[in-house]
């Protein structure tokens, strides 16, 4: 009995089905790579052959990736900002005291901005379990932390792959997978600030304890690290994603009360922590006149070549002062004025631009009133935010993946988020027009 050969219309059909369906699993392997650098993010000193565990995970996520979708990627201000850093990079070789040097520095801002910056947008859309990787591999670094402070002392050595720092644990200050304790700080308030958002997410009491229990964690490990940047970075941050509520007098109330039980917890299981971040605090001070004298330093150095800057190859050395309090050797700690001094003001505007854009198309949404399950995940994004343009002021970060690639992620979250009101109106009449099962709009 023979059968009818199959056409070659339905043999095309099944080709074109193939081919999207091994795109569709590519992009599941590349977003698993993605993510699971996502959760890498901060164990920067584990270094295999010099590179970051994470920038593994990206370059796989990258080879996997269709690259199709890299033509998709618009609206989030992202691409625009990375082009004028890296057209400014280019033009500051211009400046660049060694050729050779420069190059060698243009393949930084290059990998960050020329190759994570889109994937990070392409796999930008499941905001939520992006934070989850997030929040979950800052959780197991700070972790990590407390191991070393109470338990076992040589677990970072025992864990570290070509650090490029020392430890200094034994100084009193904890990093523990993290470069310096400050990227431990900022990353743990990072963290806690996540966690409130999916706090006010979860549905069931189980998942709001385990949070908790989490943003505990995260909260000691913090100040283990003797960072002022946890508290300074952190509470603004809250209050803007606390603000934003609808309820805000709710939200207020909420917040507080969180932060308070938080607070007792902390004194209560970890007393001397807290005694010793205090006298920390009550030595250096709240604020640092270095860091002010360092900035003018850099203010004064950047007019001397204020369009094409010093070269790309000189981001180490914005405004290098010694302070004469404590003889030490200090830069400016102000990304915005290294990205000017470094990248000239093309840079410096990119720079700006990474911010600017995503955070006014965030209160944009936010305006249009968009569906309440995008416009909580756009609250916690926009508040994110704020936490990185200040940590940005706080200290120098150049291409750290720990602060610009959930910044990445964020922004294309927010290009692409939900209908507003108008469009939903718009759908709503065609739906009544075309009720399902009358066919569908030619």
């Amino acid at each position: 009995m023979s059968t009818a050969p199959t056409s070659p219309t339905a043999l095309a059909g099944n080709s074109e089905l193939s081919k999207i369906q091994k795109q569709a699993l590519w992009f599941l392997c590349s977003g698993f790579f993605f993510r699971l650098g996502l959760a890498l993010v901060t164990f920067e000193q584990v270094r295999p052959l010099g590179l970051m565990l994470s920038d593994y995970c990206f370059g796989l996520a990258l080879i996997f990736l269709p690259k199709a979708r890299l033509f998709k990627l618009r609206g989030s201000g992202i691409l625009l900002a990375a082009s004028l850093v890296l057209l400014g990079a280019l033009m500051s070789l211009h400046s660049a005291a060694s050729f050779t040097d420069a190059f060698g520095a243009l393949t930084k801002p290059i990998v960050l901005f020329g190759l994570i910056g889109p994937l990070a947008l392409c796999h930008s859309k499941p905001i939520y379990k992006n934070m989850e990787f997030i929040f979950g591999g800052i959780f197991v670094n700070c972790l990590i932390t407390l191991i070393q402070a109470w338990v076992y002392p040589g677990i970072v050595d025992l864990l570290s792959i070509n650090p490029p720092q020392p430890d200094v644990g034994f100084s009193g200050r904890f990093q523990g997978m993290t470069e310096f304790p400050v990227t431990l700080g900022l990353s743990a308030a990072l963290a806690v600030l996540i966690g409130i958002g999916l706090f006010y997410r979860a549905r069931t009491s189980y998942a709001r304890f385990g949070l908790v229990a989490v943003m505990l964690i995260c909260s000691i490990a913090a100040l283990l690290s003797g960072s002022r940047t946890f508290l300074a970075s952190l509470i603004p941050a809250v209050l803007v994603f606390v603000l934003s509520q609808k309820q805000r007098r709710r939200g207020v109330i909420l917040a507080v009360a969180g932060l308070t039980v938080l607070w007792g917890a902390i004194i209560y299981l970890a007393p001397g922590v807290v005694t010793q971040y205090s006298d920390r605090l009550g030595s250096v001070g709240l604020v640092d006149y270095g860091r002010l004298a360092t900035a003018a330093q850099a203010a004064m150095e950047i007019s001397e070549k204020p369009i094409l800057g010093w070269g790309v190859d000189h981001f180490d050395e914005g405004g290098v002062l010694t302070i004469p309090e404590t003889g030490e050797i200090a830069s400016a700690h102000n990304t915005f004025l290294r990205y000017w001094y470094a990248a000239g003001l093309l840079g410096a505007i990119g720079f700006l631009t990474l911010f600017v854009a995503p955070a006014r198309r965030m209160v944009q949404i936010l305006k249009e009133k968009p569906f309440d399950k995008c416009a909580g995940a756009v609250r916690l994004v926009l508040a994110c935010y704020v936490f990185f343009f200040i940590v940005s002021n706080l200290g120098p970060y150049f291409y750290n993946r720990y602060l610009y690639v959930p910044m990445f992620v964020f922004a294309g979250f927010a290009a692409r988020v939900a209908i507003p009101v108008e469009s939903r109106k718009t759908v709503r009449q065609l739906i009544t027009r075309f009720p399902a099962g009358h066919g569908a709009v030619s």
